[in-house]
This record gives C-alpha cells, structure tokens and sequence, in this order.
C-alpha cells in the first residue's frame, strides 16, 4: 500500500474512532435516562424523548466545528438525528399504548429519512429510507402483534411488487438518477430474496409457475445485460448465488412432487448431464470469439454455479441411493468416499477445472456430514485430505471453503466422545487458530500464506468470541475472559491501525464493536452501570483516537444558511411537528374520550423497538361479522352492561361515518380493522410493561379501561385485576 493510500485509509479509520467514542458517550447519556425511565412522569418521558432528538441534532452541529477536518462526522450524527426521531415515535407510543410494531411507526419514520437523502446525497440516509420502507411493508403484510390472518393470495401479489419495484430501483440507479452503490446492491439482493421466496411453493402450483418463469426471463436479462457492459463482479456474484439457490429450490420442489426415493437413480445422472452441457457450451463460446478475455469472470461464475449445482444434487442422490439400496450403511463409507474422489480430482490434473471443483465440491457435501458420524481415526483422515486440498489447490475459493470446512470437522471431532465440555472445544479451535495464524506470518508473502493469515485470524477471534458467553457457572474465570477478550482486541485495533493493515483493522473493528453491542445483553449489570461504562470506554476511545490525529486542523466555511441547511433545519422542524400532533392527538383522545371497560385476555411478547408488551384480546376481539373485507374499516357498537362492561350490542357499521338513526343503538361506537377468520383489531391490543413483568401482569389482569374518541379512535389507558 503506498504512502497516500495509508495516510487516506488512516483518515477513514479515525474517522470511525470518532464515531465509536461519540456514539458510546451519546450511549452513555441515553443509559442513564433509561436507568430511571420507569420512575419518571408522563410529560418528563415525553420531554426527554423529544431532548433526545434534539441531542443528535445539537452534536451534528457541534461536531461540525469541534472535528473541522472530519466533515462527515457531522453527517454522520445528523443520521443518527434521524434514526432518534423514530426511537421517540416508539418511545411516544410506549407512553400512549399505541400499536408495537406498526407499519405507520416506520411510514412516519421514513419520510424525514427519505427527505434527508435527498437533500444530504448521504448514503446512509439512502440505506435507511430503504429498510424502514420495506419494513414498514412488511409489518403492514405480518404485523407483529395482535392476531391477524392475512389472505395468501394477497401477500403474495404484495411482495411480487415489491420485487418488481425493488428491480426497477436497481436500474434507476444504474442510470445514475440516483448515486448509491450501497442501494443498488440493496435492490438486487431484495429482489432476488423475495422472488426466491416467492417460488418456494409446489411445483405446479399456478401462482409458482408464473412467478418461476418470470424469475428465470429476469435472471436471463440481468446475465445478458451485465455481460454486455462493464462487469460489476459484485452483481454477477449476487447473480450466480441467486441462480444456484433457484435450481436447488426447484430440485428440492421436483423430489417432493415426485414422492418416491426411486427418483434418486434419475436425479444422480444430472450432474453429469449438466457439467458435460457446460463445459460443451463454454468451449464453444471460446472458440466463437465471445469468451474473450473482459468475460473471464462471467466464466468464473458459470463455473462456480455449475459446480454448486452439480454437486448438491450429486451429494444428494449419492446418499438418496446408498439408503435406497442398502438400509444401514455406515456412515464411514461416505467418508471414505469423499476422501477417494478428493484423491481422484487431484491425480487426474487435466480434467476441465469444472469437474475438478465439482469432485471436491461433492466431497466436501458428503464427507463433512459423514464425519459427525465416524471415529476419530477417519475424521483424523479426513482433515488430513483437506489440508492437502487446501496446500495444493490454488484456487482462492477453494481454499477459504476448505479452511471452513475444516474448523466444522475438528470441532466435531472434539465433540465427538461427549467427554469435552463446550469451552474445552472452543479454547481448542482458539489455540489451533493462533497456531496457524502465527505459522501464517512465516510464509505472509506466498498465496497459502495470506490466505491461511485471513482464515485463521477471522475463526481465531470467533472462537474468542464465543468463549465470551461461556464459563457462565464460573463467575471468576467468565469475566476474566471478558476483561481479557476487550483488552486483546482494542490493542489488535489499535495496532492494525497504527501499522495501516486496513483488512485486520476492519476485522478487528468488527469483532470490538460486536462485543460491546452483545454484551449490552448478556452481562448481569444494571443500566446505570451500562451508562457509567460505556462513558469511560467513549472516552477512552476518543482519547486514543487523538493520539492518531495530529495533523493541523484546517479552516472550513461557516456559513451555515445555505439551502441544504435551510432544508435539513426545516426536516427537523418537521419531525418536531409530527411528534407535536402525536402528542396532541393524544392528549384530546385522553381528555375528550368516553371511558369504558373491556374483559380481556392477555399475552406476553417483546416488541422490536418498544420493550415488553402485553398483546390483549377481548370478547369484542372475536364479533361475527358478514363483511369479508380483509382490513376494512368497521365501527363496532357497544353498550354496558350493569357491572359498567362494555360489550358488543349487535350492531355494526362498516366504514368510519355511522348513520344518524344507528347511534342510538349503542352507547359507543369503536372504531376497528377486520383482519379475517372473524378477528377484529382496534389499535387497543397493546400495554407496555417494564422490563421482565408481563408473565406476572398477565396472570392477574382480566380488564382493561379505555378511552373512546367521538371519531371511534381508541387509547388503552390502563389494566385492572377488577
């Protein structure tokens, strides 16, 4: 790496310094809050969720003149700004008891985002406005709480749409009217994601079959099209994984529709059948001309397919028939089996690399499982054969697989005579890894060296990891791993950072920054002692940092009024506005409302952003409507009782306006969603508990009191036993 590619990618990793010790400073803060969060009044909730927003937004600005010659760190935190604005509209719904989950939690969250993206051209607003959208579908299709039966048909067309718009974003991108790498990838793997998902169904299925031959037409425009213009290898890639997890699919789909093991016998000549097509059909291209050189990687991918499918649907077969034919093999012949063809793809050097990959490939696809059920002696065997696959191929995929592989194999090896204690195991693979990795920098400059380095250094740190959720009966040794995983990777971040090894210090990174985020979880302490730590681990951070950053500060504009300011200040203004009119609805509902009582029946499960919730069910949850309307507006009419309970009066209305002479037919009319199977939802099905008590709330419950505006809109305002 020469001296300006060091110095910049130096910059970037302070850069990321900064961020990691602002970021668990900001922590810190919002620990500490959330330590007394429980005890605190209403509007002091509301007040703080709203400083929070306020806090991101106040450090952008900060930071801006504070890190003069870190411009994006100011970005940087104007995105968490945004990120904080749908943390208090959770938190808001939290206070009100408002839907977990809801899809409207993440439409009203994605329009400052999305509006941001646009004004900033920050990439990360571009990934944000993304997800949120897609979740905000997604929880409109398969809400999280309450009980809802969405039609089939209806999902399905939903998310075809979705694939097909997520299709043409990629090429929107590709035009370059809109410049965001991280999105276009976004794009294609959620396109392929949900158009795989969609054809995982029976084979014939009709809604299967238009989709599968849609899929295919797409899959033959995208590899016509990106082999026509300059090859983005990172596309092509997604591509070939796409392809081999369609044919896989469809292999599995065609077993089953079959329903007879017989099927084995034809389905072990495929393999050959389709490496002989291939190898055929690329000689040809070759020899046509159109195999030139800017196709090589086209090629690449052709292979890896064709020896991804070849030798699953190889492997699969081979076990198919041996069981077919011979009920109890031992599972040693399988072993031996793979051991022979890795044998066999080596000797016979002048095959085309396609069967050569494909005989290894089916060996390890056979031969890993097999040894799970050996002796030690044949695992031994076994790994033995890998590591001469990993000493004398050459190829880089090859060898990255075969190190994997082997790590699974000696980890079951070591688990094999059920003496071994699990953390016995794991320090095993950790001092096997730390061998290879110091046995690695002996030969750093040949191939097998550096990728030996790479391997062992990754699976080195994961066994390290793991080992950090282990010995929990053993309190002593247990945090001692911890201290000694924290400081052992800090140091590794520090160095690869000061020796500019942009890979390690990324890896290193990664592994740091995951430990600090699992263990918010996993160690026993209380909030305010996740606020006092993670501040002295910010400022820690930030102090080293400093010492990597000593170049003269330079002198930028300050002139803040310009348009894109102007712009992003009247964003914050509008998510200010929104939580304003959260608030506000609110408080009428809560002033204005009629309150009633409902006999319910509840459960206890976790909301993604919200905390522990109770999901409610009530006698008017379960109305027999003759509408079918999937989530059609209905008004419910309800009348008490002389125990002051609210029940259903028989009389209902669909849509939100009831007629004059129906309102006297009930005492109050509730507005609700028919969500099938005779299921009606009321925006009611949720009461947020602290922390750990919703299994003890719910066994003593049995009513809810709530409030009902004029308009049907209902507010759960509180449980009682009676």
């Amino acid at each position: 790496m020469d001296l300006g590619r060091k110095h910049e990618w130096k910059e970037k990793g302070v850069e990321i310094g900064y961020v990691l010790g602002l970021s668990l400073i900001l922590a810190a803060i919002i620990y500490f809050f959330a330590s007394n969060w429980p005890g605190f009044e209403k509007w002091t909730k509301i007040a703080l969720s709203i400083g929070l927003l306020i806090l991101f937004y106040l450090v952008s600005y900060l930071v801006k003149f504070i890190f003069q010659r870190h411009p994006s760190l100011s970005s940087l935190f104007l995105f968490f700004g945004s990120l904080s604005f749908g943390v208090c509209v959770a938190l808001l719904g939290q206070i009100y008891n408002s839907h977990a989950d809801s899809y409207m939690l993440f439409v009203v969250w994605s329009i400052p985002v999305l509006l941001l993206s646009v004004i900033s051209k920050f990439q990360p607003f571009y990934v944000a406005s993304f997800i949120l959208i897609h979740l905000a579908v997604y929880f409109y299709v398969f809400p999280s709480s309450g009980v809802q039966y969405v039609p089939k048909n209806y999902a399905q067309w939903v998310f075809l749409g979705i694939a097909i718009l997520n299709g043409i974003l990629f090429f929107i991108i590709e035009k370059n009217l809109i410049r965001s790498i991280p999105l276009q990838y976004l794009s294609l793997i959620v396109f392929h994601v949900i158009m795989l998902g969609l054809t995982v169904e029976k084979l014939f299925d009709p809604f299967n079959v238009i989709v599968s031959l849609m899929y295919i037409g797409s899959l033959g425009f995208l590899y016509r099209y990106l082999t026509q213009k300059e090859q983005n290898k990172g596309f092509l890639v997604i591509l070939g994984l796409a392809s081999i997890a369609f044919v896989i699919i469809k292999f599995i789909e065609f077993v089953i529709y079959t329903n007879t093991e017989w099927i084995f016998l034809f389905t072990f000549i495929l393999p050959f059948i389709i490496v002989g097509l291939v190898i055929y059909g690329l000689r040809k291209w070759k020899v046509s001309g159109k195999g030139e050189e800017k196709h090589s990687f086209f090629r690449k991918i052709v292979v890896g397919i064709t020896t991804a499918v070849a030798s699953i649907i190889a492997g699969s077969s081979l076990f198919g028939i041996s069981f077919l034919l011979i009920n109890d093999i031992p599972f040693s012949f399988f072993a031996f089996f793979s051991i022979a063809l890795i044998l066999l793809a080596k000797i016979k050097s002048n095959w085309d690399s396609i069967i050569t990959y494909t005989l290894l490939s089916t060996a390890l696809f056979i031969g890993i499982p097999a040894t799970f059920e050996s002796n030690l002696g044949i695992d031994l065997l076994f790994i033995a054969g890998l590591l001469y696959i990993f000493w004398t191929f050459k190829n880089r995929t090859i060898r990255y697989i075969v190190y994997l592989s082997m790590m699974i194999v000696i980890t079951g090896a070591l688990f094999e005579p059920n003496e071994f204690t699990k953390e016995f195991v794991i320090g095993c693979i950790l001092l096997i890894n730390v061998v290879l990795y110091l046995i690695s920098n002996s030969i750093s400059k040949t191939a097998v060296g550096h990728i030996l380095m790479h391997n062992s250094m990754f699976y080195g740190l994961l066994s390290f990891f793991i080992l950090t959720f282990l010995f929990e009966d053993q309190k002593t040794i247990y945090y001692l791993t911890n201290i000694l995983y924290f400081v052992t990777t800090t140091l590794l971040v520090l160095w690869s950072l000061r020796k500019s090894y942009s890979i390690r210090y990324r890896v290193f990174l990664a592994f740091w920054f995951a430990f600090i985020v699992y263990k918010y979880y996993d160690l026993v302490w209380s909030l305010v002692h996740k606020s006092i730590t993670f501040l002295i681990t910010g400022l820690f951070v930030l102090l080293i940092i400093q010492r990597f950053d000593r170049v003269p500060k330079e002198k930028i504009s300050r002139h803040l009024l310009s348009l894109k300011a102007a712009s992003i200040i009247a964003v914050i203004f509008l998510q200010l506005a929104i939580l304003g009119v959260q608030v506000g609805k609110s408080e009428s509902l809560l002033a204005n409302g009629d309150l009633i009582k409902l006999e319910l029946a509840p459960v206890d499960p976790r909301s993604l952003l919200q905390g522990d919730y109770l999901v409610l069910r009530y006698y008017i949850s379960s109305l027999r409507i003759e509408e079918d309307g999937w989530n059609e507006v209905v008004r419910i009419g309800l009348i008490e009782n002389k125990d002051g309970l609210f029940s259903y009066s028989g009389h209902y209305v669909v849509g939100k306006e009831v007629p004059a002479d129906m309102m006297k037919k009930a005492d109050v009319w509730i507005t609700g969603r028919l969500k099938g199977y005779e299921n009606i939802e009321y925006g009611i099905e949720n009461y947020f508990v602290p922390e750990g008590t919703g299994l003890d709330l719910q066994e003593k419950v049995r009513y809810a009191y709530v409030k009902v505006a004029e308009n049907g809109d209902a507010m759960l305002v509180e449980l009682a036993e009676e």
